[in-house]
């Protein structure tokens, strides 16, 4: 036989499919990405062909016709198929979804490059459910971008071996199928499949809607999980060892149950199908998945924790079931043709590939998305692991309405968040679904395939910013589908929420990978000044790499006085028991003058040893020096005359010039985490420069309060004194662009952290042993994990807005916004027009709601109309 590599029998699944050729869950399922920086169609043509080569499942073809039993065939070679197209996006795929793949013809893949512009684009995969899963489908795309990167820069690709398709048949055809057949079956006896709660199907409507959609597609809904709530979900799955699955079947299970359906639940979901004996020895795609029944029985007693690890035990015990195809269950679960499909909602969890989106995004690929191949289910529950964890929800919406389905999502994205909280409670602890009045639940459900009025109004109205909302067609506009949204919401539009001022602050290293090393502090400070910023805060730092470009504030913000003209400009810290106080008082009036009165001074007493070096005397009494160094250099700035001794060791008083332009000095105390110091900044009348590098948003607001209180003591103003907050920033278009260029130099910033620690402890003589270099990098990535969702401004305008009110509820009332710590320098002055866009959204209520607002729309309702936002 000519051009044939083997020849073997087809698993349950691929022989479903065959048979149902004509069946929505066989039409080719499709992935695609965009291009904005061009693409190298050779290198992408040679990359496709080395994919078919490493892979037997994309040389493969079926036959059945004529045939005992159906076969699949493995081709020695075959062409890779890379076409060209114009038009829009959403209409060749809807058309290439339409088009004709013969299963006799391999390679069941192909790709498409549709171009916008030259440079710009999206390219489409598309592929045949008979020859990849999801899962393995994945694993091609990320070979496929390995490979074209390999070929575009003339380089070797770094690929494991991969493993033949007759690996898994091999194994499959081993299996002893009436054991397999009796331990699937077991499970399911006396079960029934749960339905969709009838308060959430479509009802007629007496206005004209559009026609249903083809067989097997759908419209879909997304939900994200706020940060605070991702954090709470993922943390607790960590500590106990659970899967994301099991959460989220339980939580399904739950909601269902709330809804009248029973405490017996069965619905389906989605099984991988590949083996753990075959996940080794290099990677193996082809057709692995399948849907399977689940059942649960929610308690009425005992912890939820029990529960959910009874769960995840019992379905680590029901493997058997993965291997069969979903006719088999029909027939087992006695469903008749009549009432297929066989369930009416499946839930399923995404496979991560922490890998793949770094990797796409560094050769310019962005938006990866893939299209679901088909509807198996009126209801089908996704969900996405990332900084946010996301939950879609893809549905018929002839069947059910869609703001049903709004509602669902939210409430099911409340129960995942308390299964975590309320882990030892009971199930009655939970949270019943909000009751919603009949017109919203029945009266203004809109059936068809576009989002309109009622789904937009019910997706807003959950919004926990929205007070109250109504939604209408734009009567500017008639017939466009454009909406206007009325909304009133929970905090008034002006004067409700404390405004944060922002500041600019610095400390990289002296090594910071540029020649021109003062350019972002520079560029930084202009940015700032124009833009409305607060200050620029310069610190101090000796005979260390390690913010190595700053050991004198006062040069650096000299520089600064002469190409700024607004913003302030303040030492954070000058490490006084390092200098005379005439010589501070001297230099920072120089600045003040230059500034015309812009000066603020940030003061500490030093931590590092080597620091000392300057004034070694001063070390062992180091907060003494601080304090007495400080009341001199306030006393000079007043113009007053402060004691010493003169070269000849005469007794002098002495004042220092030029005057200052500001009567008085703005002093900050710098309180690193010392409750103490907070209070000793109170007593003084200070302000507080302090930080979350090393402390939670609410020991912050434990010490702000302790300083407050000290103030009032004191017989200061408590409200008067400024609190400036630094923390680790980095803003910008994308979360996953972010993470991608903020974790490498966070992580290392932090890994430094914790040996500059070690420097100082081991300088006084105290054993601390981090020397393993293993260790120290576990350590650094996990505070990494830890330290950017809860102690850092890290993500988009839209996302960092909850840490900017958590800091100012604590009482925070400036950020120092800490840039330059290790992010490649372009991104980090590129990421400055982002930062400024957080503020004006924390400055701005009404500005905040319309933004926070229509993003929630674009998350929660792709393709909805065009919506105009009324804030009242």
């Amino acid at each position: 036989m000519k051009n044939v590599q083997d020849v073997y029998r087809l698993s349950p699944v691929q022989r479903e499919l065959l048979s149902r050729a004509s069946a929505s869950e066989a039409r080719p399922a499709q992935l695609h990405w965009s291009f904005r920086q061009g693409l190298d169609e050779a290198a992408l043509t040679s990359a496709l062909r080395q994919l078919l080569i490493r892979h037997t499942a994309l040389r493969t073809a079926f036959f059945a016709q004529g045939m005992n039993e159906p076969v699949q065939v493995v081709r020695e070679k075959v062409e890779p198929r890379l076409e060209q197209r114009t038009g829009p996006l959403a209409a060749f795929l809807e058309e290439d979804r339409r088009r004709d793949m013969n299963p006799a013809n391999a390679p069941l893949l192909r790709v498409t490059v549709l171009r916008d512009a030259p440079d710009m684009g999206t390219v489409v995969l598309t592929y045949h459910p008979l020859v990849l899963d999801e899962d393995s489908a994945q694993v091609c795309l990320r070979e496929l971008m390995v490979l074209y990167r390999a070929a575009r820069d003339g380089s070797e690709p770094v690929l494991g071996k991969s493993r033949p398709h007759r690996d898994f048949m091999a194994w499959f055809e081993q299996q002893d199928a009436q054991e397999s057949e009796r331990r699937a079956r077991e499970p399911l006896q006396g079960a029934r499949c749960s339905r969709i709660p009838e308060a959430w199907r479509v009802t007629r409507r007496e206005d004209p809607h559009p026609g249903p959609l083809p067989e097997g597609e759908g419209m879909m809904q997304r939900f994200l999980l706020s940060p605070t709530a991702t954090a709470h979900v993922q943390a607790f799955l960590r500590q106990h060892t659970l899967e994301l699955s099991t959460l989220l079947q339980a939580a399904w299970a739950v909601l269902l149950q709330q809804q009248g359906q029973g405490n017996d639940l069965l619905f389906g979901t989605f099984a991988h199908g590949l083996p753990a004996a075959l996940t080794g020895g290099g990677p193996l795609v082809g057709r692995f998945s399948t849907l399977v029944p689940r059942r649960l029985q929610v308690p009425s007693r005992g912890t939820l924790l029990r529960w959910l690890r009874g769960l995840q035990a019992e379905h680590a015990e029901t493997h058997a079931s993965d291997y069969f195809a979903p006719s088999q269950f029909q027939s087992w679960l006695e469903v008749p043709p009549e009432d297929l499909p066989l369930f009416d909602s499946i839930v399923t969890t995404g496979t991560e590939d922490e890998a793949l989106g770094p990797l796409a995004r560094s050769l310019g690929f962005h938006g990866l998305t893939h299209e679901l191949a088909a509807l198996p289910a009126p209801l089908v529950i996704r969900a996405e692991q990332g900084p946010r964890l996301e939950l879609r929800f893809h549905y018929d919406p002839g069947q059910l309405a869609s703001t049903a389905v709004a509602h669902a999502a939210a409430h099911l994205g409340t129960l995942l968040e308390e299964l975590a909280l309320r882990a030892e409670q009971e199930p009655s602890a939970l949270s019943p679904p909000p009751e919603m009045p009949e017109n919203r639940m029945r009266g203004s459900i809109t059936g068809g395939t576009r989002f309109g009025a009622a789904e937009v109004q019910a997706v807003l109205a959950r919004h926990p910013a929205v007070a109250r909302v109504s939604v209408l067609p734009d009567a500017s506009t008639p017939g466009s589908g454009a909406l206007v949204a009325r909304v009133e919401p929970v905090r008034p539009a002006t004067g409700a929420r404390k405004k944060p001022g922002f500041g600019l602050f610095f400390f990289a290293n002296e090594g910071a990978g540029t020649s021109d090393k003062y350019r972002l502090y520079l560029d930084g400070a202009r940015f700032a000044d124009r833009n409305g910023f607060t200050a620029i805060w310069t610190p101090e730092r000796h005979f260390d790499e390690h913010g190595g470009l700053y050991p004198n504030p006062s040069v650096l913000s000299a520089a600064l006085s002469t190409i700024t003209e607004r913003i302030g400009l303040r030492s954070g810290s000058v490490v006084l028991p390092l200098h005379s106080p005439f010589r501070v008082a001297e230099e920072w009036s120089v600045i003040d003058n230059l500034s015309k009165g812009r000066v603020g001074l940030s003061v500490t007493s030093g931590w590092m040893p080597n620091d000392f070096a300057l004034a070694p005397d001063h070390f062992e009494g180091k907060r003494e020096v601080l304090f007495r160094s400080l009341e001199q250099v306030r006393e000079l700035w007043r113009g007053g005359a402060v004691s010493t001794r003169d070269g000849a060791g005469n007794e002098v008083q002495l004042r220092t010039f030029p005057r200052p332009v500001q009567p008085e000095l703005p002093v900050w105390l710098t309180c690193p985490g010392n409750p103490e110091l907070f209070e000793k900044a109170g007593e003084l009348g200070l302000n507080v420069l302090t930080s979350l590098a090393s402390q939670p948003v609410d020991e912050v607001r434990e010490k702000i309060a302790l300083y407050r209180a000290a103030r009032e003591r004191a017989g200061h103003d408590p409200a008067a004194g400024t609190v400036s907050v630094m923390l680790h920033t980095f803003v910008g278009r994308e979360s996953g662009e972010v993470l991608d260029r903020v974790r490498g130099p966070l992580t290392h910033y932090l890994r430094t952290h914790l040996r500059l620690q070690q420097m100082r402890v081991r300088s006084l003589d105290i054993q601390m042993d981090i020397d393993d270099p293993k260790w120290l990098d576990s350590l650094a990535t996990f505070a990494f994990e830890q330290h950017y969702r809860m102690s850092a401004l890290i993500g988009t305008p839209t996302s960092c807005l909850p840490m900017v009110d958590r800091l100012m509820e604590a009482g925070a009332d400036e950020l120092a916004c800490f840039i330059d710590f290790g992010v490649a320098e372009a991104h980090a002055i590129e990421g400055l027009t982002y930062l400024a866009e957080l503020k004006e959204l924390a400055n701005d209520e009404a500005l905040r709601t319309r933004r926070v607002l229509a993003e929630h729309l674009d998350e929660r309702l792709p393709g909805k109309p065009p919506v105009t936002f009324e804030i009242h």
